[in-house]
């Protein structure tokens, strides 16, 4: 923008091109009143010129505001007077830079505006009475009359053109930056172009002469509601606009009321049947781990604060499920890794695992079980063997134990071993990995009298002491087998009879759920390692023990479901069937030279995945696997009914469905295999890398005293007993038989 200011000097002279401006503001600054003229031809580019009233009596001056003079056809200031004003005469007007015929719409900023002829001259005139002090004072055009002149305006036709005026905040492009408002000055001096005046007082007037109006507070502008254009929105709300009516196809309802009914079919299912769904489909869960102290209702296992977790965490992430042989999904249920070094075993020490301090004297062995020859060193269980005399016994070494602390029903269980001696043909080492139900404690004589290796639900003669009638008259099949040895008398059982059997009388000392239950502690066997009596090596034996007993120790195995090689070229089945204290079931596979202490320390892995339901004995299984291979697989058909009489009368015997706790030992007996200290070394080391247990997908069943098969209020009434390894019979009175000797 640009401007100039006239000088007093009188030397720099007006443009005649201020005749055809407007009086646009009226402003003070300091004394001095300066009246600002805007040219009409460009709002936006707009030459104002400023006017010193002090300097109005110069000659140039007088003429420059001579020339202003507002004429008669003013159409915004007419309606303020009535054309018959007597003052209207006396009142000089300025010609306007529109059409001085338009005519304007009435409105409330308009009320007495009236339509005169064009032709009379005093139509579109206004009267004001004169002054006291004044005369004929120039009008000032306000602002909101020079809007109304606005070239905009006049280019409409009448019919759309309002007079509504509005107000906008000045924005920064409206003729510069906004400036802060100018103090009223201490004095009014007024020049008329008359020169009938240079002085009034017009503070009460409605455009005080005085009133400044410094461009930056309000702007005014004309505002024409027919001109509006309608919004994009528009048609959604014009009533008239039919492009989204049918009197056919009410597409806007149908969308309504479809999506009413998918909300409210989304809230049915959320609230309705997603839950009875989740109900059903974790009920076997919820029923698996109900009672189990070590897992909550959802089959979260908790972790706090320096609280032991099933999982190791260094677990890898592959290992966290597998397919059973079976052919179903199978998760990890529990690991340990071993990877922590520097572990310790002693009793409280570790919160799944305890190393027992002492003879193991039911299988005659030859080594002091000490937990100090137990530790985890670079990433491995270790268990060492030393030829170190303790307690009278020429050997030491370790026997790990998991009873009463973890417990697993049902599943698969997997070590990965590598094995003691220098290679494949040393003899005298008894490298063991096996499970027993937790109501025996392995060494501890008391508490496996009685209950190793039932696992019988049935009530008859299989539940009595040397599985004979009390009065010894048979059957035959019991009385003399020809499987036994004569150490036994060639009887068939010396066992004392199942102590917790079914048909236990009410009220006796019975572990429960009743005693109509038959409980026991049978055993299966991950690894047992000797030297092949048929040849070079080592092999593995993979077994179960059961009682009571068919007749001379026999299975059948007629079918692919009572027994099945899977690897008949290095597994076959095991000659040995038993004794006078269990039957047992066993493949023999033949191992790798590499896993040996001193030929390689390579790992290889042993385990069996099992499954039995009490619902129905006959339906259940082991299979054994060795380096990741099903090597044997035993069926519960194999252990059915031996009829009378030529059997012993026993019933169904059962795949085990108690609570089993995991060892890992390394022993040395003659009872075992014939010891050759010359192919032996020592110290001898047994290395676990890890133990891992795996349980079919939503049937997880951990913990030692499971609802179905409880064990703690049992354990806990006789401690005495699971803690004095010393007692080699049960101590308390054994429950009554109802069939035996009188019955209840």
């Amino acid at each position: 923008m640009s401007a100039e200011r006239t000088s007093s000097s009188g030397s720099e002279h007006l443009d005649d091109s201020t005749n055809n401006s407007v009086w646009h503001e009226t402003t003070f600054i300091d004394a001095q009143r300066e009246d600002r003229m805007a040219s009409p031809h460009d709002a936006n580019d707009q030459i104002v010129q400023y006017v010193d009233r002090d300097e109005a009596r110069r000659p140039e001056v007088t003429q420059y505001m001579l020339s202003s003079q507002t004429p008669s056809t003013s159409n915004f200031e007419t309606p303020l007077l009535r054309s018959d004003s007597p003052q209207s005469t006396h009142t000089p007007t300025r010609p306007l830079s529109c059409n001085a015929n338009l005519n304007y719409v009435s409105s409330p900023l308009n009320p007495n505006f009236s339509i005169s002829s064009p032709a009379s001259p005093q139509s579109y005139s206004r009267h004001r009475s004169q002054s006291r002090q004044s005369m004929q004072f120039t009008r000032v055009a306000s602002e909101d009359s020079q809007v109304l002149a606005a070239p905009n305006t006049a280019s409409l036709p009448s019919s759309q053109r309002g007079s509504m005026i509005l107000y906008r905040l000045a924005a920064e492009d409206d003729r510069g930056p906004l400036i802060p408002p100018k103090p009223l000055p201490n004095r009014n001096s007024v020049l008329t172009t008359s020169g009938d005046s240079i002085f009034s007082l017009s503070y009460d007037s409605k455009y005080p002469s005085g009133a400044w109006n410094a461009r930056g507070i309000l702007v005014p502008y004309v505002y024409d509601p027919a001109l509006d254009e309608p919004d994009e929105d528009e048609p959604l709300n014009d009533p008239d606009d039919d492009s989204f009516s049918s009197s056919v196809f009410p597409l806007r309802g149908i969308l309504n009321v479809s999506v009413l009914l998918i909300l409210i079919l989304a809230l049915f299912c959320l609230f309705i049947i997603y839950p009875v769904v989740t109900y059903y489909h974790d009920r076997a869960l919820n029923d698996a781990i109900t009672g189990n102290a070590l897992v909550n209702g959802t089959g979260q296992i908790p972790f706090l604060f320096q609280m032991p977790q099933l999982i190791d965490p260094d677990t890898p992430s592959s290992a966290a499920t597998r397919t059973g042989f079976d052919g179903l999904s199978y998760e990890l249920v529990f690991s340990d890794e071993f990877n922590t070094p520097n572990r310790s075993f002693w009793p409280g020490d570790d919160p799944f695992w305890e190393a027992v301090n002492i003879w193991y004297w039911t299988t005659n062995d030859q080594e002091w079980y000490d937990p100090a020859q137990i530790t985890t060193r670079d990433g491995y269980l270790s268990i060492v063997m030393d030829q170190i005399p303790e307690n009278d016994l020429p050997y030491r070494s370790g026997m790990l134990q998991s009873w009463n602390k973890f417990c697993f029903t049902g599943g698969y269980v997997e070590v990965s071993i590598s094995l003691p001696g220098p290679n494949q043909e040393t003899q005298g080492y008894w490298p063991g990995a096996w499970t027993m139900g937790n109501l025996g404690r392995p060494g501890y004589g008391a508490t496996t009298d009685g209950v190793w290796p039932y696992s019988y639900n049935s009530c008859d003669v299989g539940t009595f002491p040397n599985q004979t009638e009390p009065d010894g008259s048979g059957p035959a099949a019991a009385l003399q087998s020809n499987a036994s040895k004569p150490k036994y008398n060639d009887e068939l059982s010396w066992l004392s009879g199942q102590r917790l059997s079914s048909c236990t009388c009410p009220g006796e000392d019975h572990p429960g759920p009743s005693v109509n239950v038959g409980r026991g502690a049978p055993e299966i066997d991950i690894l047992e390692v000797e030297h092949n009596k048929l040849g070079s090596g080592q092999v593995v034996s993979q077994s179960a023990q059961f009682a009571p007993f068919s007749h001379d120790y026999t299975y059948l195995n007629n079918t692919q479901d009572e027994w099945f090689i899977n690897t008949p070229n290095i597994t076959n089945a095991n000659s040995y069937q038993g004794s006078a204290v269990q039957q047992a079931v066993s493949a023999l596979t033949v191992l790798p030279d590499n896993l040996f202490q001193e030929s390689g320390a390579q790992f290889t892995t042993f385990g069996f995945e099992y499954w039995s339901d009490p619902s129905n004995p006959s339906d259940g299984y082991i299979t054994w696997q060795t380096a990741g291979v099903e090597s044997a697989r035993l069926g519960a058909a194999a252990l059915g009914p031996d009829p009378l009489p030529n059997g012993t009368g026993v019933s169904q015997r059962l795949i085990s469905v108690e609570p089993m706790s995991i060892v890992l030992n390394l022993g040395i007996s003659p009872g075992w295999q014939t010891i050759d200290l010359s192919t032996m070394i020592f110290p001898a080391e047994m290395l676990v890398d890890y133990v891992r247990v795996y349980q079919r997908k939503g049937q997880t069943n951990v913990g030692c005293s499971p609802a179905d098969y409880p064990t703690a209020d049992y354990i806990n009434a006789h401690m005495d007993s699971y803690m004095n390894p010393n007692l080699t019979l049960w101590n308390y009175p054994k429950p009554k038989n109802s069939l035996y000797s009188g019955g209840c």
